[in-house]
């Protein structure tokens, strides 16, 4: 009988997401449970980093002991933004319709209209942030949307595109420059979805890591949704979510602020180590 093939769904959702994932994925590790034994990382947005770090076998309690250290600043280019304006066009190019890929197309002009220059700094900044330089030899998708197409990308080694333009053009949310590459900028590709988990369809096991979807999502597919097509094409799917504790400790912070970070990975450790005392933690 051959071995199960298990993926790992990192979700995004700013600092928030990403220190909670890896505070979670250290206290696991702390009681016997080690995700880096996965065959395939799936990484969106922020969590994109966070299966980089997976992939390219990272010593876990460097990783988390750099979300305990104060972040990076933004480049000085990054423009402020009208998050008004954006809730309502985003709900305006959904009214629209005409399908995903025609929505993605009308947020993907917003969002590149929004983001100013700066394009190159930030691949530079992003570049120094990045454990290794070149795609590791341990499966990794990293989740992009092509601005002007629509389409949803998933890049990996085999995809010809660059690792540090993958992460640039995953983590390019509303304000960032995006990735420009063979003729096109790509963006976020939380705009399709907060975790693309229906991309590990193929695998016999699927864990999700994923923060809660606030009533007003900025994406087009549900977690719901994504997990009804896993299953229905055989998988087992588990779905981890922030529990009461991890919620309360980043309350008083937005996720997209880097002061959340040393709350959230303590928080999500503490919760690893529940889960993985308990057994919750699938290998």
């Amino acid at each position: 009988m051959s071995a199960k093939r298990r993926a790992l769904v990192l979700g995004g959702g700013g600092f928030a997401a990403s220190a909670w994932e890896v505070g979670l994925i250290v206290g696991g590790a702390a009681t016997g449970v080690d995700l880096r034994s996965y065959d395939m990382f799936l990484g969106t947005s922020s969590g994109a980093r966070v299966a980089l770090h997976l992939a390219s076998g990272c010593d876990l309690d460097e990783l988390f002991r750099q979300q305990l250290s104060p972040a990076p600043s933004a480049p000085a280019s990054t423009p402020t933004v009208d998050w008004p304006k954006v809730g309502a066009e985003w709900a305006r190019a959904k009214e629209i319709g005409g399908g995903r890929a025609a929505i993605l197309q009308r947020v993907g002009a917003l969002a590149v209209g929004i983001a100013g220059s700066g394009g190159a700094d930030r691949r530079k900044a992003v570049a120094k942030q990045l454990p290794v330089q070149i795609w590791p030899e341990k499966a990794l998708v990293i989740v992009a949307v092509n601005a002007e197409t629509g389409e949803r990308c998933g890049f990996d080694r085999n995809t010809g595109v660059e690792l540090v333009d993958a992460v640039m053009a995953t983590t390019a949310f509303w304000g960032w420059p995006p990735a420009f590459f063979d003729g096109y900028h790509y963006i976020d590709g939380g705009f399709y979805s907060s975790h693309n988990a229906d991309l590990a369809r193929g695998f016999d096991q699927v864990l999700i890591l994923a923060l809660r979807s606030p009533a007003a999502s900025l994406w087009l597919v549900s977690l719901e949704e994504a997990v009804d097509s896993l299953r229905a094409a055989g998988a087992a799917v588990e779905v981890v979510h922030p529990d009461k504790d991890c919620c309360e400790a980043m309350a008083s912070f937005g996720p997209m602020n880097p002061a959340v970070r040393a709350a959230a990975a303590r928080a999500g450790r503490a919760q690893g180590l529940r889960l993985g005392e308990r057994g919750l933690l699938p290998l």
